[in-house]
């Protein structure tokens, strides 16, 4: 599976972008975007932002307190957006998009058939469709957010980064912290 990662600021602006592929099952860490897609990534994260302002806004489905991790949010084509939104309402979006090879393509957009969370096939049920659902689905993608937002607690922290001025992230520690979140988990 290949993973396209954004840092959204609260005004929408990117601030970190990552790509990366699937490190599970035979994976070699590499994204295998077909051009039209990494070129399409990034608006299918935008025209997501939509969408997790309905969800973000809309009635909370636990008591008392809005949830960080909003698991799957929307899909396109064969792509699959989850978010998770901080309490500075910075939000994490995760662009999941299925191996070709499993879904039986040669490239290009199309199919409803994938690979789950690291390309573990029928685990969850399904018969090898990729459903971002799942329960081993929503906890590895989960966990992935957990250690991001960890590393970014520890980047905002530094008195010479100001995300609320769209200051974008280059440090190569983050990067690589986001890399071995992506990699132990995805």
């Amino acid at each position: 599976m290949s993973y396209y990662f954004t840092i959204f600021s609260p005004t929408d602006t990117p601030l970190f972008t990552h790509e990366f592929g699937t490190s599970r099952s035979s994976g070699d860490g590499i994204a295998h975007f077909s051009p039209t897609d990494r070129h399409l990534a990034p608006f299918i994260l935008h025209s997501a932002l939509d969408i997790l302002e309905e969800v973000q806004w809309g009635p909370s489905s636990t008591a008392g307190s809005a949830p960080m991790y909003l698991k799957h949010i929307d899909k396109y084509a064969n792509n699959y957006v989850s978010c998770w939104i901080t309490g500075a309402n910075v939000r994490f979006l995760l662009l999941t998009r299925p191996r070709d090879e499993v879904l039986g393509q040669g490239g290009g957009l199309g199919g409803q058939r994938g690979s789950l969370a690291g390309g573990r096939l029928g685990v969850g049920g399904g018969g090898g469709v990729y459903r971002p659902d799942a329960p081993a689905t929503e906890e590895a993608v989960k966990n992935f957010f957990v250690d991001v937002y960890e590393s970014w607690v520890k980047t905002v922290m530094n008195p010479f980064f100001h995300a609320g001025n769209g200051d974008v992230v280059k440090s190569p520690v983050f990067r690589a912290r986001v890399a071995a979140a992506a990699k132990k988990y995805l």
